[in-house]
Formats: C-alpha cells, sequence, structure tokens
C-alpha cells in the first residue's frame, strides 16, 4: 500500500505539542509568502525544473504560502510542511499529488512519488512561468536570484523578476525525496497542496 497522508490539519496547529523522529517540540506560527499562479500549474521542486505541473490545477491568482516548523526545547527549528492555500476551507481527504502519466497503483510499500532535494532548498512556481524562463534563456539567472532572495528571507521567500515571473523557495533542512498531497475540502474542491517534509513517524 502506498504511503498514507497524516491528519495535517490536526497535526500542524500553532502551539500545540508534537512528538516527531527528530524530537519534541511546538508547532510554529507559520511563515507566509504569496505566489502567483497565471496558469495554476503547480510545480513543487528542489530548483530542478521541468514546465509540467500536477495534474490537479488550481484556479489563476494569487495565493498564501505557509511554512510549518517544529520549535524544540533546544535547537534549531525542524521545518514540518509546507502549504499552498488555494482555498481557506476546511480540508476532508488527502491524496498523493500526481504528475501526468503516475499511478499510485504502481507504488510499493510506503510508496510515493515526489521530488529530489539536494541542497536543503525547495520551491514553488507556476509551470507557465518555467517554460518562458527556459524559452527565453534566464532560467539560470532566475534561479541564481531566487536563491540568494531565499537566503536575505530566513526559511521561506518569494522572489520576482523584470517580467513579474514569480517563486517562493523555502528552506527543508535535509535532502531527500518528499511527497506533494492535494486537500480537497468536503465538495471536493481544492483546497490546498501540501509539501510534507517527514517528519511525521506515526501517521495515525
Amino acid at each position: 500500500m502506498p504511503l498514507t497522508p497524516v491528519d495535517f490539519d490536526r497535526r500542524l496547529v500553532p502551539g500545540s505539542r508534537a512528538i516527531l523522529m527528530s524530537g519534541s517540540g511546538t508547532v510554529s506560527e507559520p511563515l507566509r509568502a504569496d505566489l502567483h499562479l497565471p496558469s495554476g500549474e503547480v510545480v513543487a521542486s528542489g530548483w530542478r525544473w521541468e514546465g509540467i505541473g500536477f495534474t490537479d490545477i488550481a484556479p489563476p491568482g494569487r495565493y498564501p504560502v505557509l511554512l510549518y516548523s517544529l520549535l524544540p526545547e533546544a535547537g534549531e527549528p525542524d521545518p514540518l510542511a509546507v502549504r499552498l492555500v488555494v482555498r481557506d476551507a476546511p480540508v476532508a481527504s488527502w491524496s498523493m499529488a500526481l504528475l501526468p502519466g503516475q499511478d499510485p497503483a504502481e507504488l510499493g510499500e510506503d510508496g510515493f512519488f515526489g521530488f529530489a532535494v539536494d541542497g536543503a532548498e525547495g520551491n514553488l512556481i507556476d509551470a507557465r512561468y518555467l517554460r518562458e524562463l527556459h524559452e527565453t534563456g534566464t532560467y539560470l539567472e532566475f534561479v541564481d536570484t531566487a536563491k540568494i532572495d531565499l537566503d536575505f528571507g530566513g526559511g521561506l521567500a518569494s522572489s520576482e523578476d523584470d517580467e513579474g515571473r514569480e517563486t517562493v523557495g523555502f528552506k527543508i533542512g535535509s535532502d531527500g525525496v518528499y511527497p506533494t498531497w492535494i486537500g480537497r475540502t468536503a465538495d471536493g474542491e481544492l483546497a490546498c497542496y501540501l509539501i510534507e517534509l517527514l517528519m511525521f513517524d506515526n501517521r495515525d
């Protein structure tokens, strides 16, 4: 059976106590940045981008991106999850975010589709912007600037070029492969995308 989601709305309540693989602590108030999605085709990656978004497409618009962390009793915060909020509504169900051609039925025990991180940083961007960056040959320059903006912005930061193309970068804490989940309301509407940083050892 593939990896199953946890109850993120219950686990990511600011001020609540959490016991994770890395230890115990308190869930932080989330850091926030905003992201424009002109096409609604969301791409989550570790700065290695193709202009192909998830099959679940958001309505075009500007949306908040929230970074939740665990504040331990001692030491630095541990990032827990990044949520792109499409609708400010309770999530009734979660499913794995998929790219075209991916089939969860092909996954093994606790398997998942995710994006690889090498450098302990990730980002969100609209697929249309990626296609434009590759077509104009400005992709590498855009990435370099976004990384600098993230270094100065702390754990979460937006970046924008002269043409108005935006990305939101975030610090992950460690390298690895991380899944993205789709949250839906009771009416089946798309509520959010949530990048899980796999800190929850108990998935009940």
